[in-house]
């Protein structure tokens, strides 16, 4: 059933690449990557960015991205120096990040492959991340302990997922729920295009219980946008008002770690 999962996951992500449907430039021109950049930068900005990862702390070490995307934040570590390494589950996914690395003179390490089996020994990385991926794949705890085999000890971890206190899990999805029908697993899914097939969302004491073999925890929330709390064509909410609630209501859960 496992192997069953992760083909339909990468045959959705395989035809449905990161923000691609949002993107108005062919997959992997360097206006592609502009347009994504922009995208991203408007829900994580450059400075947040910069904090949450701490690009300048890794200069000539190890770095390895569980679901890399398109490259943008193994493209972060290389500009400061870092030895990157990404993993994706799907062959586009490789091809963008080689493709980005390319359009931009950096080295990086690049290969297909699921959280739930990195190809890598144990203990080699002195940073592990995964933004918005985990959340994926069919089981969780298999991949977080993957994640905790592959860092060395006193290596870090810094994760993205779904958060299921969110303004738009708690509130809108279930008002989507009444008028559409759908179940909030179902539009937790679709949050990323129909027909994907897995989506999960967290709170912070689950987060905290899935990190339990790794110390000193730290969990934050961010992104709060109109979209997440109104009914579609209602007025627009300005952003300083929205900011006095992302941290406790945002969409973007995220938790840093060290492995002991």
């Amino acid at each position: 059933m496992k192997d069953l999962e992760i083909q339909e996951l990468r045959s959705f992500w395989e035809a449905n690449p990161l923000s691609a449907g949002r993107i108005p430039y062919r997959l992997g021109t360097p206006e592609y990557f502009s347009f994504y950049d922009r995208l991203r930068e408007k829900n994580e900005t450059p400075e947040f960015s910069a904090l949450l990862h701490e690009y300048h702390h890794y200069s000539h070490k190890k770095v390895l991205d569980v679901g890399s995307g398109n490259g943008y934040v193994l493209g972060k570590y290389a500009q400061f120096g870092a030895q990157v390494y990404g993993v994706d589950l799907t062959l586009t996914g490789v091809e963008l990040c080689q493709r980005r690395f390319e359009y931009q003179g950096l080295r990086g390490h690049f290969c297909m492959g699921n959280a739930e089996e990195l190809p890598f020994p144990g203990s080699v990385f002195d940073c592990v991340c995964s933004m918005g991926v985990l959340h994926h794949t069919p089981n969780i705890e298999r991949a977080m302990g993957e994640v905790f085999r592959v860092l060395k000890p006193g290596g870090r971890l810094i994760l993205m997922v779904y958060h299921r206190n969110s303004a738009l899990y708690q509130f809108k999805f279930r008002w989507m729920n009444r008028v559409t029908g759908k179940s909030r697993r179902q539009l937790v899914n679709e949050i990323d295009g129909l027909g994907n097939p897995k989506g999960e969302v967290f709170s912070k004491s689950e987060i905290k219980n899935l990190l339990r073999s790794f110390t000193d925890i730290e969990t934050s929330v961010g992104l709060l946008q109109s979209w997440m709390i109104l009914p579609r064509g209602a007025r627009f909410v300005p952003d300083q008002i929205l900011k006095r609630f992302e941290r406790c209501f945002g969409w973007f859960l995220y938790a840093k770690a060290i492995k002991p």
